[in-house]
This record gives structure tokens, C-alpha cells and sequence, in this order.
């Protein structure tokens, strides 16, 4: 468990600061990155690079909103089916977050086996 948590944390920073700087589908290669360097197994390695991806989307997400203050969240949360809660636009951005990276995490680990 306290590696999961770990392994989460690790993801998490790394892909804030990667994020700062370079393409969002950075995050995911470097999170693959990581599984492959620190030696993941394959079995959890989808779940805790969901997990990873879900806080780390929703938490850019939200500080972006902050920071840039604008009606777009509303906007687009009105749009969207979600009757205009941008809360619930941004549990829909770390779900999308959540499976790029769990699949890069996943696709780093098993590259690692072979």
C-alpha cells in the first residue's frame, strides 16, 4: 500500500512540473517513464496510474481555474451534459486524465517485462 502511494506521489509531482513546461501528453510519457525505470508490475500498475492521473488533471484543472479566473468552466459546463456544475466538469477531466495516464503507466510497466 505505501508504495502504491508512493508510486502515486511520484507521478503526481513529476507530471505537475513536466506539465509547467511541455505538452500535456508529456505527463503520460513521463509517468510511462517512471514505471519503467522504477520496475512496475503490471498487475495494479493501470490502477495506480489512474489514480495518479485523476488527482493530477483535476488538481491542474482546478488551480488553472484559480488562477485564470473566467467564465469558460461554466460555460463549457453548461454545454456539456452536466446541467452546468463545473464540479462535475472537472471529476469528467480527471476521469480522461485518469485513463491517458493509467495506459501510459500500464504500457510502462509491461514494457519493462519483456
Amino acid at each position: 500500500m505505501k508504495y502504491s502511494l508512493g508510486l502515486m506521489l511520484v507521478i503526481v509531482v513529476v507530471g505537475a512540473i513536466i506539465g509547467m513546461y511541455l505538452p500535456w501528453y508529456a505527463m503520460g510519457i513521463s509517468a510511462a517513464i517512471i514505471a519503467y525505470v522504477l520496475g512496475m508490475k503490471t498487475k495494479g500498475s493501470f490502477l495506480i496510474g489512474f489514480a495518479a492521473g485523476f488527482i493530477l488533471w483535476v488538481l491542474a484543472a482546478y488551480y488553472t481555474a484559480l488562477g485564470h479566473p473566467s467564465t469558460l468552466p461554466s460555460r463549457m459546463a453548461s454545454l456539456l451534459p452536466l446541467k452546468g456544475q463545473v464540479s462535475l466538469l472537472y471529476m469528467v477531466t480527471g476521469i480522461i486524465g485518469g485513463l491517458t495516464t493509467g495506459l501510459w503507466v500500464w504500457a510502462g510497466a509491461r514494457l519493462r517485462q519483456k
